[in-house]
């Protein structure tokens, strides 16, 4: 019966569990208390860095489709001059001002001959030169893009 007298009395006096310090009671300290609102607004912060992150990417993206598709354009006319050049140089002088629509890219060639005349360093002038220019208009975008190809063609008299 001493024992149950002691037992409640020290539940009368205060009695602290064996792991608690005697000094101290069971208040939660505020340093290691964290209210519930400032776990939603870091939930917040994060989703919102993680959106700008996600949206700043895609801009990337978008911006390297774009240049690519402007390189595959210019990659496609340089191809298409050349074709179009290795053609007309072949031809006649008469048939090498001509134009050309490659309707699958929407891309118009047009070649221009002029004649040239050269002087060696002799003083003799050389004869049968001709300047091809060759001219390629299109449409990237609606803005009209052109490119120029300029070559001495030698062409002798027949």
């Amino acid at each position: 019966m001493n024992t149950n007298a002691t037992s409640q009395g020290q539940r009368a006096k205060g009695w602290q569990p064996a792991l608690a310090p005697a000094h101290s009671s069971f208040r939660i300290r505020h340093s290691s208390f964290r209210p519930r609102g400032y776990i939603l607004f870091e939930l917040v912060l994060a989703i919102t860095i993680f959106s700008i992150a996600v949206l700043g990417l895609a801009k990337a993206l978008n911006q390297s489709l774009d240049t690519a598709n402007l390189l595959k354009r210019d990659h496609i006319i340089r191809v298409g001059m050349r074709n179009f050049f290795e053609e007309v140089r072949r031809k006649p002088l008469k048939e090498m001002s001509t134009s050309y629509m490659d309707t699958t890219y929407g891309i118009t060639y047009t070649s221009t001959t002029e004649p040239v005349s050269l002087r060696t360093t002799s003083g003799s002038t050389l004869s049968d030169l001709y300047n091809l220019t060759i001219k390629a208009t299109s449409e990237f975008n609606g803005v009209p893009e052109e490119a120029t190809l300029s070559v001495y063609v030698y062409k002798p008299a027949q």
